[in-house]
């Protein structure tokens, strides 16, 4: 066999494997049973109501429609603008 055959049928038998081919396919996959002490960890991790109150606010990516849209309801507009590089990498 020259080295372009053998080179592909290593290929071939090396997709079978990743792929499953042969594999036992009887047993349900398996899944991952969390403990209470991950649960304590992911409960301080992800953010509770009162931090994601922002998400109610109707934020607007364009100043012309918020200006618009503040006139129109006599509220003052705020305006963040930041120069550079969102997490300071300039």
């Amino acid at each position: 066999m020259n080295e372009f055959v053998s080179g592909n049928i290593a290929t071939v038998l090396l997709l079978a494997a990743s792929i499953g081919l042969g594999a036992d396919q009887d047993q349900p996959p398996q899944t991952l049973q969390l403990s209470a002490e991950h649960a304590k960890c992911r409960e301080l991790v992800l953010p509770n109501p009162s931090e994601q109150s922002y998400r109610k606010i109707p934020w607007r990516a364009s100043v012309l429609h918020g200006i618009v849209d503040a006139q129109k309801s006599d509220k003052p507009v705020m305006i963040v603008l930041m120069n550079g590089h969102p997490l300071g990498c300039t």
